[in-house]
């Protein structure tokens, strides 16, 4: 079984519409919708972290797995939140097959959505971000990574669609998101995206964005501790634009997920980068919250750590690129390479095109 980290009845006027996410009956505040394991304002539940779990509503909330489901562990997982949201981003964005998609955020959300656009058939997918672990990962499941210490997504994307900018995109950072100075700028991505999308383009965003950030006053200011964060709104509203909100309603897609899983087409456990018992769960807090670098994505396991503690991204994700010498070339020396040759187009391809280009 696996659960969602959204809580839910089954049976209110939400979740009858499956808005499983704003459930009105496990949030116990009248004036409030949704309940969640471990999440601030989402009903008094601890989180999921824990040896034992008491689940409301088992029978609705339990999504049961195949004969698989210990082999394949790492991946089902992965249907609690991470997955599902990230599918949810392009879901509120529109991706359709042959889009051209760009995810602001290379964290484990934004690596899944754009890993999901790219499951539904997107023509090409960018992904924004400036840490370069990350930004490795995108580049190995066939996004295109743009450094943002180094370059502008916007031109990028624009560069590349005759000045249209790209069909859809995901914010997937939130409020807390920061230049590659480490400057806290809750407008940094949303207004990265309305500059990104073209005309009528759709926006799906599942970065936390909350009505109250204690920590905003000092990291940014007044305004934002309290929620209200300077969008380009006329920009917005000039290109039409749809934005869609909110977290994830897990139940919506885990199952249609899970089945993609089962049948070999989607493997998400690519992002785990480390294995850990729930004792050392502090140690790898920080470690993800510092950026450490190698540290994409934990699975905590309550009765030890159930295998290796670090999963080596060579041997995890290297049958995702090529199997020459070439595979272990970075985007930046295949551009390179690329330019010395005069093949064009190699800003806007990603590595496996260059590869293929280059004859590799």
């Amino acid at each position: 079984m696996v659960l969602p980290f959204n809580i839910a009845c089954g049976f209110c006027k939400q979740c009858e519409q499956g808005l499983t996410n704003y459930c009105l009956i496990m949030q116990p505040k009248p004036d409030m919708a949704g309940a969640a394991y471990g999440f601030a304002e989402m009903g008094p539940y601890q989180g999921g972290q824990a040896e034992l779990l008491r689940v409301s509503y088992g029978d609705f909330n339990a999504l049961r797995l195949g004969e698989d489901a210990a082999e394949r562990r790492l991946d089902y997982v992965m249907l609690a939140d991470i997955f599902p949201t990230g599918y949810h981003a392009t879901e509120m964005a529109g991706v359709k097959p042959g889009d051209q998609t760009i995810v602001y955020g290379a964290g484990p959300v934004g690596l899944m959505a754009a890993y999901s656009a790219i499951l539904k058939g997107a023509g090409r997918v960018w992904v924004a971000d400036h840490q370069p672990d990350r930004l490795r990962i995108a580049e190995e499941i066939g996004a295109i990574a743009i450094n943002t210490a180094e370059q502008d997504p916007a031109e990028v994307v624009k560069e590349a669609t005759l000045g249209l900018g790209a069909n859809n995109g995901c914010e997937c950072v939130g409020h807390q998101a920061h230049d590659p100075r480490g400057k806290e700028d809750a407008t940094l991505t949303m207004n990265g995206l309305i500059d990104s999308v073209r005309f009528t383009g759709g926006i799906g965003v599942v970065g936390v964005f909350l009505p109250e950030d204690p920590g905003g006053a000092e990291a940014q200011g007044e305004l934002e501790a309290r929620g209200k964060v300077p969008l380009d709104f006329g920009m917005l509203w000039f290109k039409g634009q749809r934005p869609g909100t909110g977290q994830a309603p897990v139940k919506r897609y885990n199952r249609a997920l899970r089945d993609l899983i089962a049948g070999g087409k989607a493997e998400p456990s690519f992002l785990v980068s480390h294995e850990l018992s729930l004792d050392e769960a502090s140690s790898a807090y920080e470690h993800f919250d510092n950026r450490d670098d190698g540290w994409t994505k934990v699975v905590l396991h309550p009765n030890g750590s159930n295998g290796s503690s670090h999963r080596s991204s060579a041997s995890t994700r290297g049958s995702r690129s090529a199997g020459d010498g070439s595979s272990h070339q970075t985007l930046e020396e295949l551009r390179r390479e690329a330019k010395a040759q005069g093949i064009e187009g190699r800003s806007h391809m990603n590595k496996e095109q260059l590869q293929q280009a280059l004859n590799h």
